[in-house]
């Protein structure tokens, strides 16, 4: 590859991960420009009485946006390059995040059970893309640098699985306390797995190439 041709890969990673912020940043605005008071209120504690549901819908949502922004970050953190089908791919995750201000909306609006499945479904949706995204970055693209075979996989899955799971745990804990144990234990099987993962990849890349045949 030219030294054109790499500068070339690099503005265009940089721009789509430029792009993908603004994005993130736009869609954490909407959440709080949709967030009004209500018309008759008497003293701040029925304020925050009425604009309770509305509050935690919006923690809820902001944790969202911010830990997919923090995965997507670490995510083209280990890419080299970009390609079209990545922009696709790319702009499919991003379409769904800009779908979370009118869920968060629906959330708060019809605090139904109905609402709720909307809500972690579109979540789960997110999470699919991302490790969609990922899964061809890492293995179809061949765009990621040099990543550990097993970590890659369990990154594709826990991006795939993990933020409906956790989501849906957190909104049934809100209402159920005792949600909390099984939100406590995936939390911690993901971050134990994280750990392991990573032990792996840097015991096989101290390996010498006579230790790996072998």
């Amino acid at each position: 590859m030219s030294k054109t041709e790499h500068e070339a890969q690099d503005r265009h990673l940089h721009r789509l991960v430029l792009f993908s912020d603004a994005v993130f940043a736009i869609a954490i605005t909407l959440l709080a420009i949709e967030i009004h008071p209500p018309e008759h209120w008497h003293g701040v504690a029925d304020l925050f009485g009425q604009m309770g549901h509305k509050l935690w819908a919006y923690a809820v949502s902001f944790a969202v946006i911010g830990v997919y922004w923090i995965s997507h970050r670490r995510i083209f953190a280990r890419l080299r390059a970009a390609n079209g089908v990545l922009d696709v791919l790319n702009l499919a995750v991003l379409g769904l995040i800009a779908m979370l201000p009118l869920a968060t909306e629906l959330l708060w609006e019809h605090a139904s059970g109905e609402a709720t499945l909307v809500y972690v479904g579109l979540v789960a949706a997110i999470g699919v893309a991302m490790s969609i995204v990922w899964g061809y970055a890492a293995f179809a693209g061949e765009l990621a640098g040099r990543v550990h075979r097993g970590e890659a996989l369990f990154t594709l899955a826990r991006t795939a699985v993990a933020p409906g799971l956790m989501c849906g745990l957190i909104l049934f804990s809100l209402n159920h306390i005792w949600g909390l144990i099984p939100l406590a234990a995936a939390i911690a099987a993901f971050v134990a797995g994280g750990r392991f993962m990573r032990r792996r990849a840097e015991a096989g890349a101290m390996e010498t190439p006579e230790e790996a045949a072998a």
